[in-house]
């Protein structure tokens, strides 16, 4: 082996001799011509890992400028005309472009001349770009420039929404086709976030929707899904319930059973409810504007059944005063007969006309005793037990567009205007607590419990339009101070005064307060208010109260027409629309 490895050496040696010595040049006139191409091959190699640098770092931009794009608000081009369409692309190809060159720096030092296309549809957001990128050694062969080309599709995904309309359904509502503009905006905003008609999408697993047509009360449905009685206070618990009545076996709740709606059929509780009592905010007792669950335990939690009691009549005199709600069913009820205003009433107490008198004679609960009152009207204004409160119930939150849209259509105006109950009932629905915790199944969709308070995926939303002041008629009804409302009557004893003042020329600030605390308390658990007033009839100070209810400034639009109230609520639309869009890559 050794042998070998000499003979091998020696070899080599004699080899490499003969080559140094060879004078004919030709091996070196062969490796002059290689260089050439060699040393162009090894700067296109240079030039290949600069350019695939440059690549990476170009489609890292341009990503970057895609997300940006889709981001930003202008990327729905839902409900813009072609040549609208056409401006708006235009806009965002110049923002993507400014973007790009402020974040986007070539390594060859200088600003590229770029080329950028955006590309909207439903699904997605698209950006290509192009630009040239110089080359060193490459440019001997005459390629002096490489045109780099990027494209970045981000696809828009739902982030889905809890939302509820908040429906002023007052009398005033009645006025220059108010109420059918309401009903036109509101269908029109389901439409928008739907993306069609309820023909075209009945359901979306990313939409839960709401209603809550509010006047001076609100009213559930108690064959409503996930309703339930518990909430309400059947057994007079609460003390609130038992104002109305000079009897403490008497409530509201159990009222409703003693009055006829024919000669042979009585009357059951048709829903509505009154607000819970004010207390105070640092105790946590401000039941009138908070979403805490009623709970038997604590009786002041339970909701009291509505009922607006038969006010003095005198047979049909108004020599002491002047009074709402004192006719039922079209007529004074008389001082004599079955059932009777005084029965059971002694003679000095039907005597008594002083304010104390006047009351014991409007709490006789055995005027009620097999009165036959009628039915209630759900499409106008009548005296009895109901009168204030909305004539249609709330609509909890469902997946079946079609219980909503059905709401929508059954809504009347009449009533006074009480708008913190329908902004606290608009949060108590949204709330993850009782009331309401159940989300309604569809057709595809099973039930769902309701999201909780900032919830990493579901957007929760309330929408508010009302066309008037809190009004209440203070001052009106010389013995109540108000017309009847879910806060009870405005000279209601201090103790049990859901106002907070019994000065009828408070009161309307004192709602106002309530409103404001409302709307404060739903947007600091991460719900998003968009507010608008609507009609001649809202005064420029409720106006501004309304504007501080909204999330921001751009959440409120006073809405002097229907038109205006459409175009609103299709903003509204759009607006919720692009904050629950989110981008994946």
């Amino acid at each position: 082996m050794r042998n070998f490895i000499d003979a091998y050496a020696v070899s080599t040696r004699r080899k490499l001799k003969a080559f140094r010595n060879d004078c004919l040049g030709s091996v070196t006139h062969i490796t002059a011509v290689a260089a050439i191409p060699m040393m162009i091959a090894a700067g296109a190699a240079i030039d290949t890992v600069r350019i695939n640098r440059e690549q990476v770092a170009f489609d890292a931009a341009v990503d970057s400028a895609a997300l940006a794009v889709a981001s930003d608000d202008r990327a729905s081009l839902a409900g813009l005309s072609e040549s609208q369409a056409a401006t708006r692309i235009a806009e965002l190809e110049a923002y993507a472009k400014k973007y790009m060159e402020e974040n986007y720096t070539p390594q060859f030092g200088s600003n590229p001349v770029m080329d950028v296309k955006v590309e909207i549809t439903g699904q997605y957001v698209q950006l290509t770009a192009d630009h040239d990128f110089p080359t060193t050694i490459m440019s001997l062969t005459g390629i002096e420039k490489i045109n780099l080309v990027a494209t970045s599709q981000i696809m828009k995904a739902m982030r889905p929404i809890e939302m509820v309309l908040v429906m002023d359904t007052t009398g005033s509502m009645a006025s220059s086709g108010k109420i059918d503009g309401a009903k036109t905006a509101a269908r029109d905003l389901l439409s928008t976030v739907y993306g069609g008609t309820l023909a075209q999408v009945p359901e979306s697993e990313y939409l839960r929707i709401a209603l809550v047509p509010f006047a001076a009360g609100v009213r559930l449905n108690p064959n409503a899904y996930d309703f339930n009685l518990n909430w309400v206070d059947t057994t007079g618990l609460n003390p609130l319930s038992k104002l109305n009545f000079n009897s403490s076996t008497w409530n509201n709740y159990m009222a409703w059973s003693q009055v006829k709606k024919t000669s042979s059929s009585y009357h059951t509780w048709n829903g509505c409810v009154e607000a819970r009592m004010r207390g105070s905010s640092a105790s946590g007792t401000d039941y009138n504007v908070n979403d805490a669950a009623p709970a038997s335990g604590t009786p002041a939690t339970l909701f009291p059944a509505y009922f607006a009691p038969d006010s003095p009549s005198f047979g049909s005199s108004t020599s002491y005063g002047t009074y709402a709600n004192d006719t039922w069913n079209g007529s004074y009820i008389p001082e004599s007969g079955t059932p009777s205003e005084v029965a059971g009433m002694t003679t000095t107490q039907k005597n008594d006309t002083s304010t104390a008198g006047l009351i014991y004679r409007q709490q006789n609960q055995a005027k009620y005793v097999n009165r036959n009152i009628g039915s209630e009207s759900t499409t106008s204004a009548t005296n009895g037990p109901w009168k204030g409160c909305a004539k249609t119930p709330i609509v909890p939150l469902t997946y079946n567009r079609a219980n909503v849209e059905a709401g929508i259509t059954a809504m009347a105006a009449a009533g006074n205007t009480l708008i913190a109950e329908g902004v606290a009932w608009g949060w108590r629905v949204l709330s993850p607590g009782e009331p309401f915790t159940k989300v309604e199944a569809s057709t595809s969709f099973p039930a769902d419990t309701i999201s909780t308070y900032n919830h990493p995926r579901w957007l929760k939303i309330m929408v508010i339009m009302t066309d008037g002041d809190n009004d209440i008629s203070a001052g009106v009804d010389t013995l109540n101070g108000t017309t009847y409302t879910a806060y009870g009557r405005g000279k209601e004893t201090l103790a049990d005064n859901r106002f907070g003042t019994t000065n009828s020329s408070e009161i309307m600030g004192k709602l106002d307060d309530a409103m404001s605390e409302a709307c404060t308390k739903a947007k600091a658990e991460g719900i998003e208010l968009y507010v608008t007033s609507f009609g001649s009839g809202v005064s420029s100070s409720t106006q501004a109260k309304l504007q501080a209810c909204a999330t921001d400034a751009d959440n409120y639009q006073h809405a002097s027409s229907s038109a205006d109230l459409a175009a609103f609520f299709n903003h509204i639309g759009q607006d919720v629309l692009n904050k629950s869009i989110y981008v994946s890559k």
